[in-house]
């Protein structure tokens, strides 16, 4: 057995708790008794509420039927409002509904919050319901001011100053729209004037985070997931963003808006306690959804707090090293995550400084950009891509690196490193720094050979087998070689590493080294969850020439068949099917048509016979062929 099935694989993944279940908790505090946390509420109403629940959760197609749920449940709600939002099952109800409320129940809610405000904002159930008050009314104020979809492709052809704003039809009367805008005002610019006693509250802060967002028309935060409603039929929000994104969307919002958050910065980097903020969770959220919403308002107020940041918090002038004497000594078996922290900047020895710092180099520009580098990072990115906290910030930094000239010497830095990074580990480093190689088209021929060294694949007897070590970044001798062809481990940040350098402007050594692969072992790669992707970069690859990708297809030959009945597999096949030539494409039906009832044996046969159209192909070859001419010609 291979070394990376020990107990000891970093690889290995870790057992996740079980998530609770609202519901099911709900209906077991009913049969004790317990009508939920917070205010109480009768008895019949608490058993509705779980009703109602249990109906959402089932999901409702048709539109006009969940509409009249949401109405009837609001309805229920009247002259009881507070009561409700006091509870925990009612709050969770309430919250659910106020999305799809009418502009009537919206209304009453706002009403009934209003002259509650203060105590509301510190009660951890009703905040969740100021919360959606918020962001519901905030998106019926400024729905209307967003740009038509169907018209940005139309407007991209069209320069800046000529263009004309489409704005899309408003869904609302003007006078709830304008009620709405009131609304969003008045709760933003309450807790502007109570800023110094939310910062420091954990309820009322995530009230703070929401009205900086709503204000600044933030969509989604890096690494956020959208909020799933649990009416199914309306889910349809997408992934998130990842948090490696380099890239945010906003909504257009108000100019009356962005004043506020300019506000909410202007007062919070005078404050004395400033310097403090990020050295905690709570305050270290607030301040990076901060630097997310100036982002998109005010270009000088991003400099201006990014300076105070790095002045103040992140490096201050006043700062000195530890030295070496201060150097923590490492224990045998704890490798290099055990290296000292004394002489890094204070940032580094807190992880809410640390998330914050990420945040800034997200939203700073050239020049802030650099300062930070050189301030907090040059001279120790070895030691920083080292430790199990501060690589991601390592990664966040090459992530987020736009100048080729900035790039290489980050590069120098870490190239010698690469195999203590797989030692302990920390392979998005190793990631991070292919993309930016591919991103930035810089020091792509010294990365490979700097990762052929780390897996010590140098030699050239060795040098054939890149791709498979690199796929499970392992050096050559952890890996059994001579056992290529039985199911192994693909590591998901190999096989990204592996991606782009088949990107790479000479991908010859990544390429040999998977062609000269016996189609067994070929196979295992394109079956795999992780690597049906390398496949992609194979057929698709930029710089992969017409010949490699000739010599994958007719080393697949009389393997089609097994590939198309993979779930992953039938994923790579349709890619390599897509760039083979006309001839290679009628050898591969021809091949997959011999055995069509066993192409139609599991869904993802179907779905490639369907595709491909294998029926028609089996009855008349010539008509398949012209067929698949004309979709060639409408697809280009």
């Amino acid at each position: 057995m291979s070394e990376e099935n020990g107990d000891n694989n970093p690889n290995k993944k870790r057992s996740r708790k079980k998530r609770k279940n609202f519901l099911a908790n709900a209906k077991k505090y009913a049969k004790k008794g317990q009508m939920g946390r917070g205010c109480r509420i009768p008895e019949e109403l608490y058993q509705y509420f779980v009703g109602i629940l249990d109906v959402m959760k089932q999901g409702i197609e048709d539109k006009e039927e969940r509409q009249s749920l949401v109405n009837n449940v609001l309805d229920r709600t009247k002259g009881e409002e507070l009561n409700v939002m006091g509870n925990q099952l009612g709050c969770r109800v309430i919250e659910l509904l106020l999305p799809f409320a009418s502009p009537e129940d919206l209304e009453r809610y706002m009403e009934v919050v209003s002259p509650e405000l203060r105590k509301l904002c510190y009660d951890n159930f009703t905040s969740h319901v100021i919360e959606t008050l918020l962001r519901v009314s905030c998106e019926r104020a400024v729905e209307h001011l967003q740009i038509n979809p169907e018209d940005t492709a139309e407007e991209e052809e069209v320069p800046k100053k000529k263009r004309k704003v489409a704005k899309t039809e408003p869904k609302y009367e003007q006078e709830h729209i304008q009620k709405c805008h009131e609304f969003t005002l008045k709760i933003s610019k309450y807790t502007l004037n109570n800023l110094e006693e939310f910062v420091w509250d954990k309820t009322a802060n995530y009230i703070l985070r929401s009205v900086v967002k709503c204000l600044s028309g933030i969509t989604l935060l890096p690494g956020e997931k959208p909020k799933v409603n649990i009416f199914k039929q309306t889910v349809d929000d997408g992934k998130g963003i990842p948090p490696h994104t380099n890239t945010m969307t906003y909504k257009v919002v108000p100019d009356e808006f962005k004043v506020l958050v300019k506000d909410f910065v202007t007062r919070l980097s005078s404050w004395p306690q400033f310097k403090d903020l990020p050295f905690q969770n709570t305050t270290s959220g607030l301040l990076q959804v901060l630097l997310y919403a100036i982002k998109n308002v005010d270009k000088n107020a991003t400099k201006d707090i990014l300076r105070d940041l790095l002045d103040k918090c992140f490096a201050p002038e006043d700062w000195v090293a530890g030295g070496d004497d201060d150097k923590k000594e490492v224990k045998e078996g704890e490798g290099s995550s055990a290296a000292s922290t004394a002489d890094l900047p204070p940032v580094f020895t807190s992880e809410p400084a640390v998330r914050l710092l990420e945040a800034a180099l997200f939203v700073s520009k050239k020049k802030t950009y650099t300062q930070i580098y050189a301030r907090c990072f040059i001279n120790r990115l070895g030691q920083l891509a080292a430790l199990p906290m501060l690589n991601y910030t390592v990664q966040r930094l090459i992530d987020n690196c736009d100048v080729k000239e900035e790039f290489e010497p980050m590069f120098e830095e870490l190239s010698d490193k690469l195999g203590a990074l797989l030692a302990c580990g920390n392979t998005g480093v190793l990631v991070a720094l292919a993309k930016a190689c591919l991103r930035l088209k810089a020091k792509q021929a010294q990365y490979v050979n700097s990762l052929e060294a780390a897996l010590k694949c140098s030699s050239p007897d060795l040098q054939k087998y890149f791709s498979v070590l690199c796929l499970r970044l392992l050096p050559a001798d952890r890996v059994d070689l001579t056992a290529l062809d039985k199911e192994y481990f693909i590591n998901v940040h190999g096989s990204v590493i592996l991606q782009c350098i088949l990107d790479f402007q000479r991908p010859a050594k990544a390429v040999q080294g998977l062609l000269e692969l016996t189609p067994e072992q070929l196979i295992i790669i394109l079956c795999d969850a992780k690597g049906c992707h390398v496949g992609d970069a194979l057929a698709k690859g930029q710089c992969v020439g017409v010949k490699a990708r000739d010599k994958l297809i007719w080393r697949l030959k009389g393997y089609y068949q097994k590939i198309a009945l993979s779930q992953y597999g039938s994923r790579a096949f349709e890619k390599i099917f897509e760039v083979a030539s006309p001839e290679q494409k009628v050898k591969i039906m021809t091949e997959l048509a011999d055995k069509s009832n066993l192409l139609n044996s599991t869904t993802y046969g179907r779905l490639i016979a369907t595709k491909l159209d294998v029926a028609t192909f089996k009855l008349s070859q010539k008509k398949w062929e012209e067929s698949w001419k004309k979709k060639d010609k409408d697809n280009k």
